[in-house]
């Protein structure tokens, strides 16, 4: 009878262990709040610049455990927050360095300025700052801080408009490329994608009437002689091109040698002018992709750079664009010898997310093209595709359908 009075005891004895640890267990529970703090100079004036920073701190939200929470800025111009804008930036910390220029961005916005035409310069205001706390995947996780008031706060034009560039040629009636007939030369630019602001690659897509063509592009409007003309070579003579199948690329310099389209059938042209390494595309028939969605090629085609938002400019090129708003995003693309190795990011935010592949995997799979055809599935995950026998350069029509999780390449 002792011995098991000592079993029981020990016994009842482990079960308290074991509802004792059982109580140690984290458990999720949604936070209830969390504190912004005021900083010191709260009430100091802040002049925001493109460079600058402001310190911000905050408390943790109890989530009932060590969570990894995820913080966004959120500002107002007004302290009930009915009009807001959240930051893009995200942080992992409850300090931060919140970037100034974030700032201003969102003064803009809410200040309803779309382009820098827009802007009108104003004293200095005061702003409501908020956190926004979340869980990535937890829903129900997202809680907002506190509000706290900056008290003289001087924003800048952090809304850049996409840059352009002239044409200038017998199609505009030579109008000289004169700051006075801005006006007139409008329709003749060539703009920057306007999700790659400052990337230098412009296009135009422009009502060509049949016949002879001959212009060349100027970077600024300071007259015939001002140094701001780009052309096929110094001298002021036009140089005579042939569009193959389509298509015409060529080097810029700078300098007044006209292109020169002898016997142009009439009609839309695409015009694209890479002025980070001075070459121009010309297109027959082009297509405005200005509002069109797009994703990314990337690979050995595109020299394996990192799709991150740094690169934006450098992937202007490797887009490929959902023309018909279906989820399918087609390009075609000049692939040399030995590179046909790639596979798609539908969002530049690094090598771990948005990648869209062969398989889940980080390992490429070896394709062949039939009669120069491949069709095959895609899914979400960095295996790429590898196409051994691409052994000449070549240009390659890609096709890819994302919500059935399709490819197809095709050999052109």
């Amino acid at each position: 009878m002792k011995k098991l009075s000592v079993l029981f005891a020990c016994l009842v004895a482990s079960l308290a262990f074991v509802s004792c640890e059982e109580d140690k267990d984290p458990q999720y529970h949604n936070p209830t709040k969390f504190d912004l703090n005021t900083p010191a100079l709260a009430s100091h004036y802040y002049e925001l610049t493109e460079d600058g920073t402001i310190d911000l701190s905050w408390s943790q939200p109890d989530y009932g455990y060590a969570a990894t929470a995820l913080y966004k800025v959120q500002i107002s111009l007004n302290e009930s927050f009915e009009e807001f804008f959240e930051c893009t930036t995200e942080y992992k910390t409850c300090a931060a360095q919140v970037k100034s220029k974030d700032l201003a961005e969102g003064i803009c916005k809410l200040r309803g300025i779309e382009n820098e035409d827009d802007y009108t310069d104003e004293p200095a205001r005061k702003l409501y700052v908020r956190i926004h706390a979340y869980i990535n995947g937890i829903e129900g996780s997202d809680i907002l801080s506190n509000v706290i008031t900056l008290e003289s706060v001087k924003e800048y034009c952090a809304i850049q408009s996409p840059g352009y560039i002239y044409l200038i040629g017998n199609v505009g009636g030579w109008t000289g490329p004169d700051a006075g007939n801005a006006g007139s030369l409008e329709n003749w630019r060539l703009f920057e994608s306007a999700t790659a602001i400052g990337s230098k690659i412009y296009t135009g897509i422009f009502d060509m009437p049949a016949g002879e063509l001959m212009f060349r592009f100027y970077t600024e409007l300071t007259g015939w002689d001002g140094g701001a003309s780009l052309g096929l070579q110094v001298e002021d003579n036009p140089v005579d091109i042939t569009l193959t199948d389509g298509q015409y690329v060529g080097s810029l310099v700078s300098g007044k040698g006209s292109i020169r389209v002898a016997d142009w059938e009439g009609g839309s042209m695409k015009i694209t002018v890479n002025c980070n390494n001075n070459t121009v595309t010309i297109e027959a028939g082009g297509i405005d992709t200005s509002n069109k969605a797009f994703i990314f090629l990337v690979g050995a085609p595109s020299g394996w750079t990192g799709p991150s938002a740094d690169n934006a400019s450098h992937y202007e090129a490797f887009k490929l664009f959902d023309l018909e708003d279906n989820g399918v995003y087609t390009g075609t693309f000049t692939i040399k010898a030995g590179e046909a190795m790639f596979r798609f990011y539908t969002a530049l935010t690094g090598w771990d997310a948005d990648s869209f592949g062969s398989q889940a995997e980080d390992n490429p799979v070896d394709i062949a093209l039939t009669d120069g055809v491949y069709t095959g599935a895609a899914m979400a995950g960095k295996g790429s595709w590898n196409i051994p026998d691409w052994t000449e350069e070549g240009k390659l029509a890609i096709s890819v359908d994302v919500p059935n999780g399709k490819v197809t390449f095709t050999k052109k």
